[in-house]
Parts: structure tokens; sequence; C-alpha cells
């Protein structure tokens, strides 16, 4: 309930395994279902706290109001059977009575000053000013139908359950022997040579006859029909588009440029050559010499044995430079002045200073443009938002998208025929489709003239109406002949570069190098270095998992890339890597590991729990809440 209302009220979720318990347990589970007391009074029991029909009612409708509130459009009964929302919500309450018993039988409680304080600290509560605000705390209560007392209530039994899953979630720790498989995969490698065996052009393939195309395409006749194609009308609403609109005067131009000038400033950079030393007093005596005259800056670098290349740091400003007192040395310094001996974070160094671009700001004409661009699209934004309010009215009151783009001056786009792929009936990619990576699923999914939902992808949105729907039909081989001779040629080009492959792979095993095989092949033998996620110069992840599958001094032959090219290899030898604890380098998937060990180790607490104290339910009082079935 009290993560309910924080996602509601903020799109806030609390933090902690409370989370991880709604999804683990939201199905009842194979052993409860078996356990059935059908009284019509309790929709579950758990011990001995009954959950009654009317508790769970009142969740289930806060819930259900709670998601089509977020959604803006009312979730009927059948929806939310579908979605699971309300085995979702019993399960949850089931959860949160079996972590209840628990929490009663250790006696764990919160001070009355520790609820408050936890209540104030909230940020859902924050006002204006940032801090706790009384008129947001009870404007948000009254919201979802809860009083002050209901809330404190609510906040102590969520606090308390969080003490229990928190202690036994606490330093869970990845262990060590995961952290070493962990790494042995990440970071060992392995060292092939190889050569790239590719496909023919499919032209290059002998001609079909009529016999092999027509045989080609009986044994995949589906796989040449037509697919669905879907008439869509298209409302789209976004920041960019509209701020094309837009007009700024330049007086607002010119105070936007006045109150952020500092961001069009070029920062002050240093041309800055370094030298280093085994220990500061050579350093020192370096910079000595150099002051006193009687050595050049590049005398040292010979006596160092140093290339101008190997000096050079770079054109730098001061932010680039990760040791901070040998930026402040050479920022200090004017352009051709030698610094004293510096003793740097890893070395005593001393610094010359070649160059220096003083910092300059652009001038207001210069970034004019810049800032029309990011005035229109603010304003732009604003409007989006209080246009797609007026849509959403004007869908909801049965205006049609023709009326809406006439009323709001915006552009009403019809495709008339589109597959769930993006392309047209001629195979050709339907050009500019807003947020196509949702669109098309949502739009084939849709019914022909049905209610749809507008797409919201951050401050863009998306409506759409499903027009007319063409089904799928079978195509004749007169129709598809020439798709079908392209289908068949680019098989017949696999077919022979599979047949070299093993011609190749069986010359090897016969005794021959792979530099031999290379020869008569008129190929470079390749050399590359690839962990299991692939390596240079372009192996890609399928090749090196083909490549760690065969044997040290072994052959092997990987998978086809995207061009259709398959390699030919050799492991020349496998890289491992030592295990250092203090810097798995595992890219975070350790601290993800211990996260989900974690979430096991409630999850398994709570399922002995509800198994301990004896969790039953009523499906017939359940379905007088769902609507659904009584089996």
């Amino acid at each position: 309930m009290l993560q309910a209302l924080r996602s509601g009220a903020a799109g806030w979720i609390a933090k902690g395994f409370l989370v991880v318990l709604v999804a683990s347990f939201a199905v009842w589970g194979i052993e409860d279902i078996f356990r059935i007391r059908a009284t019509g009074e309790n929709a579950a029991v758990v011990g001995d706290r009954k959950i009654t029909v009317e508790e769970f009612r009142n969740a289930y409708t806060n819930e259900l109001r709670r998601i089509s509130e977020q959604a803006k459009r009312v979730i009927t009964p059948e929806q939310a059977r579908m979605a699971g929302i309300g085995e979702r919500v019993l399960g949850n309450m089931v959860n949160e009575a079996a972590i209840d018993a628990s929490v009663a039988k250790l006696r764990l409680s919160l001070s009355d000053e520790e609820v408050a304080r936890e209540i104030q600290n909230d940020e859902i509560f924050r006002g204006p000013t940032g801090s706790f605000d009384r008129v947001t705390f009870n404007e948000i209560l009254r919201q979802n139908n809860l009083n002050e007392n209901e809330y404190i209530r609510l906040q102590r039994a969520f606090s308390a359950r969080r003490q229990l899953t928190d202690a036994l979630s606490a330093n869970v720790d990845t262990p060590d022997a995961m952290l070493k498989a962990l790494h042995a995969y990440n970071s060992d490698s392995r060292s092939i040579a190889y050569i790239d065996l590719k496909p023919e052009a499919p032209a290059a393939a002998p001609a079909p006859t009529d016999e092999a195309l027509r045989a080609f395409y009986e044994d995949r006749k589906g796989s040449f029909n037509a697919p669905e194609y879907r008439k869509i009308a298209i409302l789209s609403l976004d920041p960019k588009t509209l701020a094309a609109t837009k007009t700024i005067s330049d007086q607002e131009l010119r105070a936007y440029y006045d109150a952020n000038s500092p961001k069009y400033a070029e920062t002050e950079k240093r041309s800055i050559e370094q030298i280093s030393f085994p220990s500061f007093e050579e350093a020192k005596a370096a910079s000595d010499q150099i002051k006193s005259g009687g050595a050049l800056f590049e005398q040292i670098m010979i006596q160092r044995k140093l290339k101008p290349e190997d000096v050079q740091l770079g054109d730098l400003t001061k932010a680039q430079m990760f040791d901070a007192k040998i930026a402040d040395a050479a920022f200090a310094l004017k352009q051709g002045e030698v610094s004293d001996a510096i003793q740097g974070a890893y070395a005593p160094v001393i610094l010359r200073v070649t160059g220096v671009q003083q910092q300059r700001v652009k001038s207001f004409e210069a970034v004019k443009g810049e800032i029309r661009a990011v005035l229109a699209e603010e304003s732009a934004r604003k409007d989006v938002l209080a246009l797609h309010d007026k849509i959403d009215e004007q869908r909801l009151g049965g205006a049609t998208l023709e009326e809406i783009a006439k009323a709001q001056n915006a552009p009403l786009r019809i495709v008339e025929a589109i597959d769930e792929a993006g392309k047209d009936p001629n195979g050709e990619p339907v050009a500019d489709l807003p947020q196509a990576d949702r669109l098309l699923p949502e739009a084939f999914r849709a019914t022909l003239g049905g209610d749809t939902e507008a797409i919201n992808a951050g401050d863009a949105y998306v409506w759409y109406d499903v027009r007319g729907v063409t089904p799928p039909r079978e195509r004749p081989f007169d129709e598809v002949r020439a798709v079908v001779e392209q289908r068949w040629r680019e098989e017949e080009a696999r077919k022979r570069l599979d047949a070299r492959a093993d011609a190749v792979m069986a010359e090897l095993k016969a005794g021959k190098t792979l530099e031999q095989v290379a020869a008569a092949q008129k190929l470079a033998v390749e050399q590359a270095e690839t962990t299991r996620m692939g390596g240079a110069p372009s192996i890609t992840a399928a090749q090196a998992n083909a490549v760690f599958q065969a044997p040290v001094e072994g052959f092997g032959t990987t998978p086809a890339d995207e061009q259709g090219a398959r390699l030919v290899f050799r492991v020349v030898a496998e890289n491992v890597r030592p295990y250092d604890p203090n810097t798995p380098g595992d890219m975070g998937q350790s601290e993800k590991i211990a996260q989900g060990l974690g979430a096991d180790i409630v999850s398994a607490y709570v399922r002995k729990l509800r198994d301990d104290l004896g969790t039953e339910f009523d499906p017939t009082a359940i379905a007088k809440v769902t609507g659904g079935g009584s089996s």
C-alpha cells in the first residue's frame, strides 16, 4: 500500500527488497494453490492473519485507480485480469502479513520520533523549499483516501518490515569463487591466427533451373507470403518539431546570452611539456641548470633520452589535468617559462609551457542561432504539455484525429500500408516514422477501429488509429520469382562457403599448416586477440565463443558474421590475467550479483514464513473481487 502510494504520488518506488518481494511472490506459488479454504469471507489467511474480501477489494480498487490515473484511461476488469493485477495485489498483502508476523515475533518496533523523522525526510512530501511541506503531505493523503493516523500506521509497519529485510540482505557479498569465475570470464583472452573466408557474391552462383527454383519455393512457401499490412493515422507532438514554428525576439536572445555568458566561454588551454625524473633531487638539479643558463630544456630531454613526442602532454585545460599539483604549476607559468621541480603524484617533474590560448567568450552573434534553438525548444516543451492535455481531452470526448489535427493546427499523417517491420508493400522502409520501435508493435496489437493509448516518449507523444487491416496472403510463385531466385542464390553462396570452410578444416586435420592452407586459398594469415566479448580487429562475440570452445593449439571455425564471412583459426595461446580482488574490473557485475543474492535470501525467508504459518486462498472469494472464474 505504502509503495503504491509513493509510486502513484511521485513516480518513486521505495528502495529495498520489499520491491523484490512483490515481483517474487506476485504469483501465489504451486504450494499455495492447493491450500484452499472456501469460507467466502477471507480472500487469504496467513497464520492467524485473515485478509478479508473487503480488505482485498479496497487494495485492489486503489491499485486499479492508481494505474488508471497513470495511464490516463480506465483499466477494465478484463485488462486487470490479463495483467495479473489481482494476483500481484493479494500476493503483496500475503507477503506483508507473513513479514508482519515475523516482526511481531522478533519484537521489532520504531519509536514515534523515528517514524516522524522518516515521514519528514520522505522526498514525496517535500514542498517548494525542498523540505517537508504539510500542505503537500495532506494533499497526497487526500488523493489516496488516507488520514494522518492511517498513514502513520502504514509507515510504522513498512519501516519495521524494512528493518527485517534490510538485516537479511545487508552485507551479502559475492562469493570469492564466483568473483574469480566472473573475472576469468571477463578478462581471459586468446590469441589466434586465422584466415578470413569471404562468401562469393550471390550473382556468381550458377543460374538455377526453373525446377530448382520451384522446389526451393515449395519448401519455403510460407516465408514468401505477403505480411499483414495496416493503414495507420498518426498525430505526433514533440518539442523539436514544434520549436521550428516558434519566434524568439532578439531581446529574449540577448537576455539569455547575458545571463548565461559563462556557458559560451572557451576555457584557457596551455601547450605543456613535461620531463619526469627518478628523484626530486635530479628534477631540481635540471630545473636549476636551465634557469641558470647552463642547459636548455631540449638538452635535458636528450640527456633523459626522450623524443619531443615523449614530453608533450598536449593542449589542455586545467580541468583536463588529473594531477592537481602539476596543473596548478603549469597554469602559473608564463609562455616559454620552465618550472621549478614539482613532486607529482607519480614522479618528480619539470614543466615548460610552449603556448597559451587565453579564455575567450564567444560573441553574441556567433551563438545567436544556438540560443534561438534552445529557447524555441524550451517554449515548445511547455506547449507540448498543454497540447497533450487538450488532445487527450478531445480523444476522450470522441473527437477523431482529423478533427484534433485541425483544431490544434497539427499535421496528421496517414500511412496507407505498413507491415510490422516498418516496410511498405514494395519492401521499402517507411521513412520518418515517429517512435517506430514502440508505435509498430502497439499498432499491430491494436484492433481495427479500437481505442488506442498515446505513446509517451519523454516529452514527445504519438497518437494513432488503425484505419485498415490487410491480412497476410500466400503469394504465387510467378509473383515472387525474382525474390525466390535472390534467396536461392544467397543460400547457394552460404552453402559454397560452408563447403569451402569444411575443406580447409579437413586439410588442417590432415596435417597441413594454416600458412600452407592460406597460400593455397591465396589468403593472408592474420593475427588477433579476443576476449569472450570479442576483440580486434573485428572479432564478434559469436566468433569469440567459437574460439573459446576450441582447445589451445587446436583449430576451429566461426559462424558467419554480418557480412557472411567465416574465420578458420588456430588458437595460438590462452592469456590468463591474474585475479586481483582489489581491482576486479567486473563493470558492476559483482554488485548486481550480491544484490541478487540478497534478494534471493529475502525471498526464501518469506516463502519459509508463509509455509510455516500456513497460507490459504479462497478462489471463490477472490473471484468476487477480480471478477474471474472460481476454479
